[in-house]
């Protein structure tokens, strides 16, 4: 049995083998592929990455990483990483659709990595357009406060032309608009929510508007007599089901 020059150096039969050597050869042969292939592929586990090393025709296994790292190099070589959070400007946090549903949870997007988060409403309506569309923040990812929400809200009907408002009254949850828009209104508008992530008294402020109605809610604070930290928070409207999609951010602290 010859040797002849391959890739890799497998040891091949050659046409003037006799038919009797035959099945020995094919064992050897094989059996140096079978040792080749695993080490050009030394994957274990779904997901693994192979990459050249240091020996020739031998790879290095890098095993799968974890949700939310991403490729990058280490001393000169593939390695997953977890990515730092932003130092300046939002950082997209979580995005949910909801359609026709009496309430949706937004759970685990509050944590201390940021002091200040950005949620973002898009084409949100009700069954009923003139219904309040409310919030109430969730802590223990089971439970919504519905302690005294403090706040003021002013609203402009253009088909009136009128301004309407309340000022500083308690209610169980927090009014990011009087009229949450229907499916020929679809509603529109953003909150900053504070103190979040951290035990305290949150803050909610931001504006939210339609084709039939605008509005603004201002200066929005929890009071809750028992310190918590929340880390979500739930939507619903003030009597029929809502439709739309809610976008989260976190602004960074420097």
């Amino acid at each position: 049995m010859a040797n002849p020059t391959t890739n890799y150096g497998f040891v091949l039969p050659t046409p003037t083998d006799l038919v009797t050597d035959l099945p020995a050869d094919f064992d050897v042969a094989l059996q140096g592929v079978d040792t080749r292939l695993k080490a050009l592929q030394p994957g274990t586990t779904l997901g693994d990455i192979a990459y050249s090393s240091a020996t020739a025709n031998t790879n290095t296994r890098l095993p799968v990483g974890t949700s939310g790292q991403v490729l990058s190099v280490s001393s000169g070589v593939p390695a997953w990483t977890t990515p730092a959070a932003a130092s300046s400007g939002f950082t997209f946090i979580n995005s949910t659709s909801f359609s026709n549903v009496a309430s949706v949870n937004i759970d685990s997007v509050f944590t201390s990595t940021y002091e200040t988060y950005y949620v973002d409403f898009i084409d949100v309506y009700a069954t009923t357009q003139t219904d309040d569309f409310l919030m109430q923040l969730r802590y223990g990812s089971t439970t919504e406060t519905s302690a005294a929400y403090y706040g003021s809200w002013v609203f402009w009907n253009p088909a009136t032309d009128s301004i309407n408002g309340s000022r500083w009254r308690a209610a169980t949850s927090h009014t990011i608009c009087s009229q949450v828009g229907g499916s020929g209104a679809l509603g529109h508008g953003n909150l900053y929510i504070s103190k979040v992530g951290v035990a305290g008294r949150p803050s909610i402020w931001g504006s939210y508007g339609n084709s039939t109605i605008e509005a603004n809610q201002t200066s929005s604070t929890i009071y809750d007599g028992t310190s918590q930290v929340y880390s979500g928070f739930l939507l619903k409207s003030s009597s029929t089901n809502i439709t739309g999609t809610v976008r989260v951010y976190g602004l960074a602290k420097s």
